[in-house]
């Protein structure tokens, strides 16, 4: 430019912004642009063409159209008052001074407002002599832009952006370069700021724009945007999509379209990326393209430029990924954000507005549209189908499902779906939560929708799989256990009849050789059960212990009558823990020391110990506790037996922090609260005197029995018994009220009672009158039942029979049935068969000789026999031969389903717990003759013990028959096997089966994941191959070279190329030479396909099935 330009050009921000200039007058000054070398035009208007003027050629308005700017420096003294308060106050508000910040200034005296005005008036005379200057040099702009203060000098930063953007257009690629990254950074500031200043910068936000597409009309500026993974530009860009601001928008969005044809670069990816990211930025799970889809029908989109640019962009954003599903997922939820409802009207508008372009991309949008989804039929055997019709979509999946494994699966989530609650509106919710789930779910695998990066809701797949997994697993053990349960109840019930039958048949063939026919209830045919007896053990004496008793005899004391009493008998099975018996106390020790006394379980201090001491300084409470509150009562009271919670235990959201329960007190409730739970209340009057010594005697001595006899008995009486009164629980033991009498009770009762003798002596003594303790007054007042001790052990074995029972039961039935299952299972046998032949075939290079057959318990070892890459075992081979050469016999576990418990049961226990019973009820029928007359009217012992022994003789004796059975199968299965059952028992032969069989069910799916890695390996390599070929056919079909962004030289037009090509649509390739699938083979071609890819892969068809269909629907375009 020269000398005479730069000094014409002197004024140009003064003139063109209406402001008038101290040397030029109001209307001085000229317009540079006019006549300069960087004109656009000759008519003076400032080379804007249409613009005419920085304003449109329109009134200015705005901040800088105001007094401030009619004002020279000093000159404020002319101005009145009201004059003064209006300037100052219009240039507060140009300053955005806030109202609570802006109201002591307008309270200032009038002189100081003068001043502030005087120096406003100044400071911008500084900044627009700087402005005024001539932008010669990239540098200038770049300076001028950086300055800041935007907001201050909006008039000015327009007409520099306008200048800008002229010189970006008409200077050479050099001065764009020389312009560079500092100059693209300074837009990014201006662009970024006018996004916090909304509607108050729209003309320089978008003067802003053109002046990026002017950057990246060359591939030096493509380059420098979309080189780094997400730059500022692309993201501005996005944000700039706001239909608040139409003009904005439509220029962002063609240069958004415009980058998403680079793939060279990632164009694409980083676009959506950008919108994705602004959508969670303005409002957090909002839908990403609702503003894009609401730029479609604009009121005041008169040339329809708007929605021709956007549905351009709709178009990109959809048809330019490979794959389908990527596809079909940006395409549904583009419909989703408001499409759906708008396409009707759309369509309407398209007819009657005759805009060539718009009807154009409309049809594009539906061709590729239709073309997805014909590709995607064509995966269902051609069976055409409209993907946005919900019917058709349940009759696909309905269809696709049907007499599959997951049909049930599909019907639980329709049901699951039903329950959701009807409510307007949370269900949207609901239904968008399960959208964002399943989405997730299918399109996980290809990990190439970038739509979830920024999404608030997150989901691992993985961890919802295995919970999905881990539920499926629950609901089938479940499944399992009612199986089991029920067969076990058969098993039972089988059993039973079919000892039941064999002893109808014993009794048949007696009466057939006798003639005589035996009452069952006359003769007990008690099965003889020849148990060798257990080996004694040795006492600390040296001496074997004396055999317990039986449980109908009465203990026999050791010593004297002060002596201690003995241990007690051993419980039956059912009752007590197992084990020994505790050792007997030492001499003089008088037996195991007594249990706390009442006191002490109340909660009380025990004697001995210090009370607390009273004047220690409290430490402080935490969370503002306060110390609680020590009641007064009248009297001792009986204690809350828990376990106190510290204060510096408690958090300080805590419940117990909380809490004041001070306020409820209640003076009448803390009254009735004393006279229940005293600790010492008012004795009532003693109506039983045999029985209880008046108060005012004194403590009577023990005569017979020692103290520690005395005190066991006591605290039994003060126990369960304590409401009853001797002779009641007298009447309680001639009736056989097991109401009363519980287990704890009698199994006390056996242990602590006296000996015969001192029952005898004590009843001897009260026959005389002499008085007696309370505990020796009770021994003698039951020390009159004839066999006390055989009778509390009969009434506690008829409590005992149904845990007992139980305890063997099953055991016996689970025995029973692994033995007939072993022996018959033909799979199991077939199995065996080919161990064998195989471990001949392993063993035929040693000099040993090929074997007949193998002991049962090598099984367990064929898993520790390795392959010699030492990955897998024998067994997994042995599984994988079974699986491909012998089927049928893959599943022979289903066969032993009582092996797992039958591995549990042991024989000695069960023969020892057989032979307790057997002895009991012998004892119990003994009883009976002895006691054919009843004590006293009150005597129910026959009555209801004769019932209940031959209820009881019916059990055992069904019970003997079905462990003879058992023993008599495990006899053949042991011989049928050849092992010896002594060394090698029952016990040990399951459990060695039920490893093996587990073992060989972890090997099979061993086995069939390894499989499954390798046909997903080589599905995925076939896959990628095959989206690699379509890729490159795909470009190449393409009719339009858009760009080389990679070229040596700068290309110059690169961004009006581009927007050329989506402007006449050819950068969606023509449709004639678009890729063509070959025809499908259908119905039983097609199955007949799957089945051959089955047989030949050895992949079961309810497995396979599911997983081709889904590859199918799923697998790359």
């Amino acid at each position: 430019m020269s000398k005479h330009d730069r000094v014409k050009s002197g004024g140009f921000l003064d003139t063109l912004l209406g402001r008038p200039h101290k040397k030029l007058g109001r209307h001085g000054g000229s317009g540079v642009y006019g006549n300069g070398p960087s004109s656009a035009g000759g008519n003076g208007t400032g080379g804007y063409g249409s613009y005419g003027s920085l304003n449109g050629g329109r009134p200015l308005s705005g901040p800088d159209a105001d007094l401030a700017s009619l004002i020279e420096p000093n000159e404020t003294h002319r101005l009145s008052e009201a004059e003064v308060n209006k300037l100052f106050l219009e240039i507060l508000e140009d300053m955005n001074i806030p109202k609570d910040k802006r109201d002591p200034l307008l309270g200032k005296p009038l002189e100081e407002k003068r001043k502030m005005i005087d120096m406003h008036v100044k400071g911008k005379i500084s900044s627009e002599h700087r402005a005024n200057s001539r932008f010669e040099k990239p540098s200038d702009y770049v300076q001028y832009l950086h300055e800041g203060d935007y907001l201050n000098r909006t008039n000015k930063l327009l007409a520099c952006l306008e200048s800008l953007r002229v010189a970006l257009t008409s200077n050479p690629i050099s001065w764009i370069k020389d312009f560079g990254e500092d100059g693209i950074n300074e837009i990014v500031s201006l662009l970024r700021y006018c996004k916090t200043v909304p509607r108050r910068m729209h003309k320089i936000e978008y003067e802003c724009l053109r002046c990026l597409k002017a950057i990246l009309n060359n591939s030096w500026g493509l380059n420098v945007i979309l080189t780094p993974d997400q730059h500022a530009v692309v993201l501005l860009l996005a944000q700039c999509i706001d239909t608040t601001q139409p003009h904005t928008m439509c220029e962002a969005i063609k240069l958004l379209s415009a980058l998403t044809l680079l793939k060279d670069r990632n164009g694409y990816e980083k676009v959506l990326r950008a919108i994705t990211n602004v959508s969670s930025m303005r409002k957090p799970g909002a839908e990403r393209f609702r503003p894009i889809v609401e730029g479609l029908l604009m009121d005041n989109d008169r040339n329809y430029e708007l929605t021709c640019s956007t549905m351009i962009f709709i178009n990109c954003i959809i048809n330019t990924p490979t794959d389908i599903n990527f596809r079909l997922h940006l395409r549904c939820e583009i419909m989703r954000a408001g499409l759906y409802e708008r396409i009707d009207q759309l369509s309407e508008m398209v007819d009657k507005c005759g805009n060539e372009n718009l009807v154009n991309h409309i049809k594009i949008f539906n061709s590729y549209r239709e073309e997805d989804f014909e590709e995607f039929s064509n995966r269902f055997d051609n069976v055409r189908l409209e993907l946005d019709d919900m019917n058709d979509c349940f009759e696909l999946l309905k269809n696709l499902v049907a007499d599959t494994a997951s049909e049930p699966y599909f019907l639980s989530i329709l049901q699951h779906l039903l329950f959701i609650r009807d409510d307007h509106q949370y269900r949207p919710a609901y239904f968008k939560l399960i959208e964002e789930c399943v989405s997730q779910i299918v399109l996980h695998k290809s990990g190439y929708d970038p739509n979830f990066d920024c999404r608030d809701f997150h989901i691992d797949t993985s961890t919802l799989l295995d919970d999905m997994a881990e539920k499926t697993k629950q609901i089938e053990s479940k499944k399992s256990e009612d199986f089991e349960k029920r067969m076990t109840e058969l098993q039972t019930a089988k059993q039973e009849a079919e000892a039941r039958v064999a002893a109808l048949e014993d009794r048949l063939k007696e009466i057939e050789a006798t003639g005589v026919v035996v009452s069952p209830k006359g003769k007990s045919k008690l099965p003889q059960i020849t148990i060798p007896p257990p080996p004694p053990g040795l006492l600390p004496g040296g001496g074997p212990p004396p055999p317990p008793p039986c449980p109908g005899a009465v203990p026999v004391m050791m010593g004297g009558g002060g002596g201690a009493p003995p241990p007690p008998p051993p419980p039956f099975p059912g009752a007590a823990a197992g084990g020994p018996p505790p050792p007997p106390p030492m001499p003089g020790m008088g037996g195991p020391p007594p249990p706390p006394p009442p006191m002490m379980m109340m909660g009380m201090r025990p004697p001995g110990m210090p009370p607390p001491f009273p004047n220690a300084a409290p430490k402080p409470l935490p969370y503002g506790l306060k110390p609680k509150k020590k009641w007064d009562t009248d009297g001792p009271m009986k204690r809350a037996n828990w376990n106190g919670l510290d204060a510096k235990n408690l958090s300080e959201n805590s419940f117990w922090v909380q809490v004041q329960e001070e306020q409820l007190a209640d003076n009448d409730m803390f009254a009735r609260l004393a006279l229940k739970f005293s600790s010492k209340p008012a004795k009532p009057i003693d109506k039983d005197a045999a029985d209880r010594p008046q108060s005012s005697k004194k403590n009577v001595d023990l005569r017979v029995l020692d103290a520690k006899a005395a005190q066991n008995l006591s605290i039994l009486l003060g126990g369960s018994l304590k409401h009853l009164s001797h002779e009641q629980i007298r009447t309680c033991l001639l009736r056989c009220d097991t109401s009363v009498l519980s287990p704890s009770v009698l199994q006390q009762l056996i242990q602590y009672l006296p000996p015969p003798d001192q029952l005898k002596r004590l009843q001897e003594i009260r026959a005389r009158g002499e008085d007696l303790a309370g505990a020796e007054r009770f021994a003698a007042t039951i020390g009159d039942i004839k066999r006390l001790g055989a009778r509390l052990q009969s009434l506690s074995f008829k409590i005992d029979l149904p845990d007992m029972v139980q305890d063997v039961k099953p055991d016996i039935v689970a025995g029973t049935a692994a033995c007939e299952e072993v022996k018959k299972s033909k799979k199991f046998a077939k199995v065996l068969e080919l161990i064998l032949l195989l471990g001949n075939y392993m063993n035929s290079g040693s000099k040993k000789d090929p074997a007949y057959g193998f002991e049962m318990s090598f099984l367990p070892k064929l898993s520790s026999t390795k392959d010699h890459e030492n990955k897998q075992t024998l067994l997994h081979y042995l599984a994988e031969v079974i699986e491909s050469k012998f089927p049928d016999a893959l599943t022979f576990y289903e066969d032993l389903s009582h092996v797992d418990k039958a591995s549990r049961v042991s024989l000695d226990t069960i023969q020892k717990t057989m032979r307790q019973m057997n002895n009991a009820l012998k004892n119990l029928e003994s009883d009976l003759n002895n006691n054919k007359v009843p004590q006293s009217e009150d005597d129910r012992f026959l009555e209801v013990m004769g019932q209940f022994a031959v209820e009881c003789r019916a059990q055992v004796e069904v019970l003997g028959r079905m462990l003879a059975q058992m023993e008599s199968l495990f006899g053949s299965l042991s011989e049928y096997y050849c092992f010896d059952p002594a060394k090698y028992t029952m016990e040990e032969f399951f459990t060695d089966i039920k490893t093996f069989k587990d073992a060989f069910v972890q090997a099979h799916a061993d086995n069939c994941r390894l499989r499954e890695e390798e046909e997903k390996k080589r599905r995925a390599q076939e896959a990628k191959e095959r989206s690699q070929r379509e890729l490159l056919e795909r470009q190449q079909q393409r009719k339009v070279d858009l760009i080389n962004i990679d070229a040596a030289q700068t290309q110059e037009g690169v961004m009006d190329s581009l927007l050329e090509a989506l402007q006449t649509g050819s950068a969606f390739g023509n449709r004639e030479q678009r890729r063509r699938r070959g025809p499908r083979p259908a119905g039983a071609e097609r199955r007949a396909q799957l089945n051959r890819s089955r047989s030949r892969t050895g992949i079961t068809a309810s497995a396979f099935s599911s997983r081709e269909m889904l590859s199918e629907l799923l697998g790359p375009a």
